[in-house]
């Protein structure tokens, strides 16, 4: 085949070929729909929380936040791995592997409180992320949604309380 016909073929390939482009709202809107705490928020709406939310890349090994430090930010995987980590006087525990589409750090969007565990990159991430300003900002605007937004964040309390009571439980048997 001669390099004209070759690049005619080219050519032709990458004219037919469906158009693999989304703007980066579209993909954000698309991954806050997929998460329990967004997926009952009306479409329109998710779009401004997705418009509101930036991204950020961390490397293997970097914190994204450390416990007991204030932080007032949610974040959604969107590549790579965290692990959620509880740091003790003489080693660290592994509480908790997370990948992409796990939404975590709810809490701080609520209230000012200090990190119970750190988050710490298994791998090289990307995230979204909303802070607490801009999240209450947006609430304010739709109360609606307090309440679907609360409601899946205390069944997540809940649900870690009861894993971490049957993991402890037979550290607790009264005699």
């Amino acid at each position: 085949m001669s390099w004209s016909m070759d690049m005619d073929k080219r050519d032709h390939e990458l004219s037919s070929a469906e158009p693999t482009f989304t703007c980066e709202l579209d993909d954000n809107v698309e991954w806050l729909r997929k998460t329990d705490i967004f997926s009952t928020i009306p479409l329109e709406r998710l779009r401004i929380y997705a418009l509101m939310c930036n991204r950020r890349r961390f490397r293997q090994g970097d914190f994204l936040f450390r416990q007991g430090q204030p932080d007032d930010k949610g974040y959604l995987i969107l590549s790579g791995k965290v692990q959620m980590v509880r740091e003790y006087r003489d080693h660290s525990v592994i509480v908790q592997d997370l990948e992409p589409g796990a939404f975590f750090g709810g809490l701080a969007l609520l209230a000012d409180i200090r990190r119970l565990f750190g988050a710490r990159a298994a791998t090289d991430v990307e995230v979204l992320y909303i802070d607490r300003e801009t999240f209450r900002k947006i609430l304010r605007q739709f109360p609606e949604l307090t309440e679907k937004i609360l409601d899946v964040m205390i069944k997540r309390i809940v649900s870690m309380e009861e894993k971490i009571l049957e993991k402890h439980l037979h550290e607790c048997v009264l005699e």
